[in-house]
């Protein structure tokens, strides 16, 4: 069996030092690998919820997954959705990372994403009077371009207004197709010229800290264009935050439980952190002397020789602190 090659030119280089399972103080290591095992075993487009509760470490593993992905060899992309909140189009935004960090782990990529950008192009065009200049301003870094063609669709009159909208709306549904099967394509391209793994991983962070309503269409971005062959999608959630984002657009008495579970494949959790074992690793007594440390309340008979690390795993549990809690 041939040696894969791992990617090394990819967008979060640093991160393939920084973070990885040897260094993980949650002991995550074999978890990591047997997820990153069960991903890179579909094929036939797959959506992963990743779900875990706030301060469970999702974006830590995420960043450590990103590096154990690169290291065998499969493209991976990293999509943080809180940083790209502001846009209004998740399409754009799913769109312009797949192109850029693709493009980036192998320069000589740029022409195969030539049809890809002609069908988003086109699927883009539906959206073009909400956000045309912030959509050409991402992929093509010119925002005249989308101006221009959102205030000619404005001048048109009622009717050809309408028969405009009817005939995109047409294109539309026509270019997801497209886009799925180009992309298909380019997978093949990754495989044979370029001897990558397949399929490729995109890592989806911190959706449940965006609003509600981009945070849906981001699902619905991914389900419709981007679940295609040789593409995975892991994408980390709170889904008990998910859910009340979704009650929150659709109502109280709306089932938000299935309606999530129709965007996921399979779902996997991240379990709840073992936060004494985690303190264990820290080696907090010397960056902190006992000498002068007063602890309140006073439990200096009910600690063991750890102390410190006793005081705070006490502390959390009755405060029901999580991992993030305690860092910060």
């Amino acid at each position: 069996m041939a040696l894969k090659t791992p990617i090394t030119n990819c967008k979060y280089s640093e991160w393939l030092k920084d973070y990885n399972f040897e260094n993980c103080k949650l002991n995550r290591g074999e978890y990591g690998e047997f997820l990153a095992s069960y991903i890179t075993g579909e094929h036939d487009g797959f959506v992963l919820n990743l779900n875990g509760g706030w301060g469970t470490g999702k974006t830590q593993f995420l960043r450590r997954l990103y590096s154990l992905l690169c290291s065998k060899g499969h493209p991976t992309i990293y999509i943080d959705a809180w940083e790209s909140d502001f846009s209004e189009i998740p399409l754009s935004v799913v769109a312009s990372e797949l192109i850029n960090q693709l493009s980036q782990i192998n320069e000589d990529i740029g022409n195969e994403f030539d049809k890809a950008q002609e069908y988003l192009g086109k699927a883009l065009k539906g959206t073009v009077i909400g956000g045309a200049a912030a959509i050409t301003k991402l992929l093509w870094n010119e925002a005249s371009i989308g101006s221009e063609a959102a205030k000619v669709f404005f001048e048109k009159s009622d009717q050809d207004f309408l028969k405009a909208v009817m005939s995109e709306h047409v294109d539309q549904i026509q270019a997801i197709k497209d886009i799925r099967a180009q992309l298909a394509q380019l997978t093949e391209v990754l495989q044979s010229n370029f001897s990558y793994e397949l399929p490729v991983v995109v890592l989806v962070d911190e959706l449940d800290r965006c609003r509600p309503n981009y945070a849906i269409e981001m699902l619905e971005v991914i389900k419709h264009f981007f679940k295609t062959n040789n593409f995975v999608f892991v994408i980390a959630t709170d889904s008990e935050q998910l859910q009340h984002s979704i009650k929150s657009i659709y109502g109280s008495g709306f089932d938000s439980n299935v309606y999530l579970k129709r965007f996921f494949d399979r779902e996997a959790s991240l379990e709840k952190p073992n936060i004494e074992m985690y303190l264990s690793m820290q080696n907090l007594d010397s960056h902190y002397s006992s000498e002068g440390l007063v602890l309140y309340p006073h439990v200096k008979g009910h600690l063991s020789s750890n102390g410190l690390n006793d005081y705070i795993t006490w502390i959390s549990q009755i405060y029901n602190l999580s991992l993030r809690d305690i860092i910060s």
